[in-house]
């Protein structure tokens, strides 16, 4: 039968450590990995618009990606509708086994969107970044911000970390959380996202901004990029220098072409072509496809988020549940 998962129950698990970063970074790995093995199969994000005059990201829609898992029988799907009011989104996750067909689980997408998130830039960070990556940069410090930092330390022994955000008391509350989050790590924040990223080895945006908050021409030689935040045709978070000047990696081909601003702007302009698109981030991890190919090589991770990265989390996050007694089964 059926396990369910509110958002109680997933910040239960989150919070007494059933559920770790480091497991979240491990089956988002995993579900990439399989994606490269040609195993598994993505229906890109499909988006009904509740008004077609109103398709921006905030407007009212409804929103469906869905993922199969052949090898290790788990299918599923991410639904979720947004609202005017920013912030109003409801998500949710279904998974199913694919050997019984039954359903598995239903788990309220939230809390795990988060982690989901940070652990995708957290494998993209493993696979692109340098060996000897130790000093980040943070660009946004919203709900989505704290997650990315926590995962990032699961797969780089950081040192350093500074952040920027436009408003300046956010950006002061968030520090003193980062800290208290990553003992050990000096967190601390930067007058501009220009000075937050001089020096850094691996730069995260995670903002919802519509034009350019990081420029290529900031950056050290052998950075490497996260670009998480963003995912709409005539919206981007990193500038046309930047992606012109990178190897750039993405979650799948089929989806980014049709919503990552990142880079259908580029295209649009002609400062890149199609074949600019180095790999997707499963046949990296794979082993498929080369990742960082030289020291000195600006390597850029333009991730939307797909349903694939949810699947072999969200299976996770149910036997974690199960076994714990947290959430409860539903009658079939």
């Amino acid at each position: 039968m059926a396990h369910y998962l509110g958002p109680q129950d997933l910040e239960r698990l989150f919070a007494e450590g059933i559920v770790a970063p480091r497991d979240c970074v491990a089956a988002v790995e995993a579900s990439f990995r399989e994606h490269g093995a040609g195993t598994s199969e993505q229906l890109p994000r499909r988006i009904l618009w509740a008004d077609a005059a109103r398709t921006t990201p905030r407007d009212r829609a409804l929103k469906l990606s869905a993922s199969m898992m052949r090898a290790s029988s788990t299918f599923g799907a991410s639904v979720y509708s947004t609202h005017y009011r920013p912030g109003e989104v409801e998500m949710w996750n279904l998974v199913f086994s694919g050997e019984s067909g039954r359903m598995e689980g239903i788990l309220n997408g939230k809390l795990l969107s988060l982690w989901k998130t940070a652990a995708t830039a957290a494998v993209a960070t493993r696979h692109l970044a340098r060996a000897d990556a130790a000093r980040a940069a943070l660009i946004g410090t919203g709900r989505y911000a704290l997650p990315q930092l926590i995962c990032l330390a699961a797969v780089r022994p950081l040192a350093a970390v500074r952040c920027y955000s436009r408003d300046a008391a956010r950006l002061a509350a968030f520090v003193q959380r980062a800290r208290a989050a990553l003992p050990g790590v000096e967190v601390a924040a930067a007058p501009s996202a220009r000075a937050a990223v001089a020096g850094a080895d691996v730069v995260t945006t995670i903002t919802t901004a519509a034009a350019p908050v990081l420029e290529g021409a900031w950056l050290d030689a052998g950075t490497h990029v996260n670009a998480m935040g963003q995912h709409a045709p005539h919206a981007r978070e990193v500038d046309t220098a930047l992606v012109r000047g990178a190897r750039v990696v993405v979650d799948t081909f089929e989806q980014a072409l049709e919503e990552k601003g990142e880079l259908l702007i580029p295209l649009a302009e002609g400062a890149i072509a199609r074949d600019h698109l180095a790999a997707e981030l499963g046949a990296v991890v794979a082993g498929r496809a080369a990742g960082r190919t030289a020291p000195h090589e600006t390597t850029l991770f333009c991730s939307g988020g797909t349903a694939l990265e949810y699947m072999a989390l969200a299976r996770l996050v149910v036997a974690r549940a199960r076994a714990a007694g947290i959430g409860r089964d539903l009658e079939q």
